[in-house]
Parts: structure tokens; C-alpha cells; sequence
């Protein structure tokens, strides 16, 4: 049977064609973020959709808070910020740095050629749209309460390909928070949490790290539903007359160091009012001062630690005493 030159070309043509769209299609599959062709897609804190073309080699992060999560599911980084504190993991120690987190060395960053730089949100804003006309993305991120820890241990384990790191160190630090929780006695109690530094004394929200810390161990946060700050999100303004009316069982004191002008402000404005030792809270010496580290910032990796700081503070017969 004879086929004409006319239909055979037209054959072909649908042959070439299958072909290519074959093709096409499978050099666009979506990746796990939902982008064709590239390696991740991120919305971050900020709202903003970040995407990242392939596994970022050269990372630059801009808070040592983040440098924890980005060593621990094996990333690495080509430049960081100093630390005064000295909180900067081991394998972090010889890498460049860019200045601090509140003065970072623009210039420096760009030459380090980085891929990609992980910024904190609420501070950096400014140095995105030098970053982005070098052709450098920029992720916003925070890390504030319990369920940032964990979702950024998964976020980072992803920028560096180790996906099942992340989750496993997630799903470590949900199960030693869920332990405790689960341990904790079933009745009222009410706290205050005085943050004090040098120029004032403010009373924690339940937004705030030792506030939702508080709020995890079902603890009754005498501060809870008032107006915060304009200046401070997670505070609200000291008042002696609100705190004798409340009547607080615990008073947790955070502080940043505690030298002689932190020290002077606490008996100025707090100690040397006559209603302070009212308090049922002090007269049966349940004050205490919490360490910076685990209540000041973020703890981190250590967020199940400072959950059970506090539960033997307030539940000693339960959960021992604080060594």
C-alpha cells in the first residue's frame, strides 16, 4: 500500500512534535518547592517568595543565632558576623567575618560572592536592594518561639540538601518538649516576667521567649492580653499597682548581664517601693533570675532546656531542683 509524500511528512511532523513537548515536559518538572528548573522556593518571614536557581555553596549569614541551625543539619557558611558573647559553633570559628549583626560590612559580604545570604528580619531590611542589584538573594528570617525552631531546623536541613537531618532534629526537640510538658502538675499558677535593663523595667508578654516558654508549661502570665509597647512588640509597661493586684505565685527576672546599673535600676524602681516585699512571691522567696542564654534570645538547640529550667523552678517536686 502506497502512502502519499504529503502524508508521510505530516506523520513525521507529529512524531517531531510528541518529541519535543516529551522533552520539554520533563526538563520542567516542578521540583519539591513547586518551581520548574530550580532548587528550592521560599517564602520567608517577611512574605517575600525567594528563589534559589541551585544548592546554595556560598552562604553568608548574618546572625549568629542562625549559624546553630545552619552547622547543625550540616551546612556551611563563607562568611558570619562576630560575636561578643562568643556563642559561634566550633566549625564556624575560622569562618571570615562579615562585622556584627547590627553593623555589617556590605562591602565584605559582596566580595565573599555568595549565593545566597540569610538575613534577620526586623534589622536587615535596609541591605536587601544592594544585595539583589548584585544579583545575591536574600532570605528574611527570624527565629522568635517554639515553632520557629523547628520549622528553620527543616528550612535550613533544605537549603543544604540534608533534608532528613532537619527533621530528625525537630522531631527530637518536639518529643523532649512534649515530656515535660506532659509531666507538669494540674493547677493555677501565676507568674511575672520582669525584663530589666539599665534604662527601664517591662513586664513580658506571652509573645516574648520566656512568655511563650510560660505559656508551653500552662503557667498564667499575669501580664497576658495587655497593650505592648510601641517600641517593644513583646513587653508592656512595669506597674508595682498591676503586680501587687495580681498577685504573682513566681517572679522571673530576665536581664542582659547583670552588672551594677541593671542591679541599681531592679532596687530603684522595683525593690525600694514598700509593696515589693508584699508580694506573696517574695516573702516566700520565689523570685528568681533567669539565665540570658536560654531566656534573653532564642535558646536554639536548646529551647527543651530552658522548658525544663522553668519547670523546676516552678515544679520542683516534679521535675527536681535547678542545679
Amino acid at each position: 500500500m502506497q502512502v502519499s509524500k504529503k502524508y508521510s511528512l505530516f506523520v513525521i511532523g507529529v512524531v517531531v512534535l510528541l518529541v519535543l513537548l516529551t522533552g520539554c515536559s520533563r526538563s520542567r518538572v516542578p521540583n519539591s518547592a513547586g518551581q520548574a528548573n530550580s532548587y528550592l522556593s521560599v517564602t520567608d518571614d517577611a512574605g517575600r517568595t525567594v528563589v534559589l536557581p541551585h544548592k546554595p555553596e556560598k552562604i553568608v549569614v548574618l546572625s549568629t543565632s542562625f549559624l546553630e541551625f545552619l552547622y547543625a543539619v550540616d551546612g556551611k557558611a563563607v562568611g558570619r558576623p562576630g560575636s561578643r558573647t562568643g556563642q559561634i559553633p566550633p566549625a564556624a570559628q575560622s569562618v571570615p567575618e562579615i562585622g556584627y549583626v547590627y553593623n555589617v560590612n556590605l562591602e565584605k559580604v559582596i566580595s565573599l560572592q555568595p549565593d545566597l545570604v540569610i538575613a534577620f528580619q526586623g534589622i536587615h531590611e535596609k541591605l536587601i536592594p544592594v544585595l539583589e542589584s548584585n544579583h545575591i538573594p536574600v532570605l528574611l528570617i527570624r527565629i522568635k518561639g517554639y515553632q520557629d525552631i523547628t520549622d528553620k531546623l527543616k528550612l535550613f536541613s533544605s537549603i543544604a540538601g540534608t533534608t532528613p537531618k532537619g527533621e530528625e532534629l525537630a522531631r527530637d526537640i518536639e518529643a523532649k518538649v512534649n515530656a515535660i510538658v506532659a509531666k507538669v502538675p494540674d493547677k493555677p499558677t501565676k507568674v511575672a516576667i520582669l525584663h530589666a535593663t539599665a534604662k527601664s523595667v517591662t513586664v513580658e508578654l506571652d509573645n516574648s521567649i520566656t512568655g511563650s516558654i510560660a505559656k508551653q508549661l500552662r503557667l498564667t502570665n499575669i501580664a497576658s492580653g495587655s497593650k505592648a509597647l510601641e517600641s517593644d512588640p513583646d513587653a508592656t509597661p512595669y506597674s508595682l499597682e498591676k503586680l501587687v493586684e495580681a498577685d504573682p505565685d513566681k517572679i522571673f527576672v530576665v536581664t542582659m548581664g547583670y552588672g551594677p546599673e541593671v542591679e541599681n535600676r531592679i532596687k530603684g524602681d522595683v525593690e525600694s517601693n514598700p509593696a515589693w516585699a508584699a508580694l506573696s512571691a517574695v516573702q516566700n522567696k520565689q523570685v528568681y533570675l533567669l539565665p540570658e542564654e536560654l531566656f534573653l534570645l532564642n535558646p536554639g538547640l536548646r529551647y527543651p532546656e530552658a522548658v525544663e529550667h522553668m519547670a523546676k523552678l516552678v515544679y520542683p517536686e516534679v521535675f527536681g531542683h535547678v542545679q
